[in-house]
């Protein structure tokens, strides 16, 4: 999967795009899909909750924001969807673009801290946590939600990031 980053804030890790590209690798793995691109910016919690207040009336930053690019029918993901992401095939990159996600680095430099584990982890899991809303994966309801963790963590042990391989 190729994720296009803008870094708008500085301290991020060093190769963090390549990271988030493998997360989006594992996330693909994960799914069922292939030749996927999606665009990311990594920004602060000003600008994050400029944005969130903007696209969704909520005046607060959070940590990760997502804009799909494919309008899945209910119940649907990518993987039941080809025809639906056929539409959203760029010639020019000649992949498939899913979407936009916006992350912000003071929010997960917080839950890494919070959580214990590394700012790494913490950007690849909430890239995989937008992907996978970018996929058509919601968490709405306790089912949907166990679902999405699931996916989630399969895709973080792909690239040997998940919680059991971080703790000390």
């Amino acid at each position: 999967m190729r994720i296009d980053l803008a870094i708008e804030v500085s301290g991020a890790p060093q190769d963090l795009e390549a990271l988030l590209s493998q997360v989006g690798d594992a996330c693909c793995q994960v799914e069922g899909v292939n030749n996927m691109h999606a665009a990311g910016r990594l920004v602060d919690d000003q600008e994050i909750r400029r944005i969130n207040r903007t696209f969704r009336g909520v005046d607060r930053a959070t940590d990760v924001l997502s804009f799909p690019s494919v309008a899945y029918a209910p119940g649907r993901t990518a993987r039941t969807s080809p025809k639906r992401l056929r539409r959203e095939y760029d010639p020019e990159l000649g992949l498939i673009h899913l979407g936009d996600f916006v992350l912000s680095l003071d929010r997960a430099r917080e839950q890494a801290q919070a959580y214990g584990h590394s700012l790494a982890r913490e950007l690849g899991y909430l890239t995989a946590h937008s992907l996978f809303h970018l996929m058509g994966y919601d968490h709405e309801e306790p089912q949907q939600k166990k679902q999405m963790r699931a996916l989630e963590e399969r895709a973080m042990a792909l690239v040997h990031l998940s919680r059991e391989e971080e703790e000390p």
